[in-house]
């Protein structure tokens, strides 16, 4: 990455755990919908708002991101690392990422935005 601004990784990085975090979501909301729960219908409705923000911050991520000409995608995933490769201003390259570091960053990024849905739901009661 080390043909990369600041700026460009910062966004690179952004994106990763929108999409991953939106991935989890994803998931959480089948699994949800399988499950018989007392509350049920505010869980997924609060999980569908997430989603619904996540999608809303997503999108300019990627038109910086198709501004500056550049691409990210996941390679693999060997249970330790998660690597992504990446194209941005014609410089190629790839990055190695910890799971672990994935992860805690993803549970901080969403468990921050149900607390900042639910204090936004509060307030307007």
């Amino acid at each position: 990455m080390v043909n990369l601004t600041n700026d460009e990784q910062q966004i690179m990085r952004h994106y990763i755990l929108l999409i991953i975090a939106r991935k989890a979501l994803e998931s959480d909301l089948l699994q949800l919908e399988k499950t018989k729960l007392r509350l049920q219908t505010t869980f997924t409705e609060m999980t569908i708002s997430l989603l619904n923000q996540i999608s809303k911050e997503l999108a300019p991520v990627k038109k910086e991101m198709t501004k500056l000409n550049m691409i990210v995608e996941k390679k693999q995933n060997d249970g330790l690392f998660t690597e992504f490769t990446y194209m941005c201003r014609g410089y190629h390259g790839s990055m190695r990422i910890l799971n672990a570091h994935l992860k805690k960053q993803v549970f901080d990024y969403i468990t921050s935005c149900f607390t900042t849905v639910n204090l936004m739901k509060n307030k307007s009661v």
